[in-house]
């Protein structure tokens, strides 16, 4: 897959669909596979490099998952183009018609458009899949659009997704997903306490613009060098060690041993097993994460 980051390409006869993507979830998988079955034409995602509702209501809303970990769920689907287009304030005062004429048909080259029923775009978000429908003949492209995904008698969307995640219904969010919630990053040095009272960590710094659960141990299943562990992972600032740690990310694989510093890990989590906690002493805390491996390992 060839990834594009910013606005200087030209394609010709694409298949394309076109939204925010957040959290690449299995309703927009349903917009994915109607790209893929599409014979004949190059296979495109179009997308947008930070999150539209943030820039356009000014609220600091995190995403589900960073600009690297979708181009990494894009490639694997086996679209031929990824593009995150920039947002700014010249795309976000586009006419309507004028983003159609001037990145749909000239930029991207559509022959085939796929979208969700509430996809919206330029000034104001006046454009929609009537416009959409009103301009396909004149600009010679076919017009899919996919019904929004319901699960359990709601609609799937990024918006309920995050609401999960943010109360640690992770397992629900992972449904809603089709695949587990993740933290990916390089493995950086903490404070090594966990080498200490034998229970090695791997520690990945977290996104600012990321989306975090609550405070917390979780089950988590960790990609790392061509392996999967199963592990526990800590978010939080560790309060049992010190006051004035910064929030992180820490997980315990079992089974590893070796110096994994500077190695790229995917922390995919499962299911909440306890809030953080303070303890009175490190031997306190060593046996409650005893507790929490036997929980983790029996999770499914």
């Amino acid at each position: 897959m060839e990834y594009i980051q910013g606005s200087d390409f030209k394609l010709y006869d694409t298949v394309v669909t076109l939204g925010k993507f957040d959290g690449v979830h299995l309703g927009h998988k349903e917009l994915i596979d109607e790209v893929l079955k599409t014979s004949g034409l190059t296979k495109v995602l179009f997308t947008f490099e930070v999150n539209p509702f943030g820039i356009l209501f000014e609220q600091d809303m995190k995403v589900i998952d960073t600009n690297e970990e979708r181009k990494l769920l894009a490639e694997a689907f086996g679209l031929d183009y990824m593009i995150n287009f920039p947002f700014t304030k010249d795309v976000i005062d586009t006419d309507a018609n004028e983003f159609i004429e001037k990145i749909i048909h000239n930029k991207l080259g559509a022959k085939k458009l796929v979208v969700g029923t509430d996809f919206r775009f330029g000034k104001g978000r006046l454009g929609d899949v009537t416009l959409l429908e009103k301009r396909k003949a004149d600009l010679g492209y076919e017009l899919k659009v996919i019904e929004k995904k319901i699960m359990y008698g709601e609609e799937i969307s990024s918006t309920r997704i995050r609401n999960l995640i943010g109360q640690g219904n992770i397992k629900l969010a992972n449904e809603l997903l089709g695949r587990a919630f993740s933290y990916s990053g390089e493995i950086v040095h903490g404070n090594h306490i966990g080498h200490t009272i034998g229970m090695p960590t791997i520690n990945i710094k977290p996104e600012e613009y990321k989306i975090l659960p609550p405070y917390g141990v979780y089950a988590s299943d960790t990609k790392l060098d061509g392996k999967v562990y199963r592990g526990i992972t800590n978010i939080g600032v560790k309060p049992t060690i010190s006051e004035n740690n910064s929030v992180g990310i820490e997980t315990w694989l079992f089974g590893l041993n070796e110096d994994v510093y500077g190695h790229f890990a995917k922390v995919e989590f499962l299911d909440f097993i306890r809030p953080e906690m303070k303890f009175e002493s490190l031997g306190a805390l060593k046996k409650q994460v005893d507790l929490d491996k036997d929980k983790a390992l029996i999770f499914k």
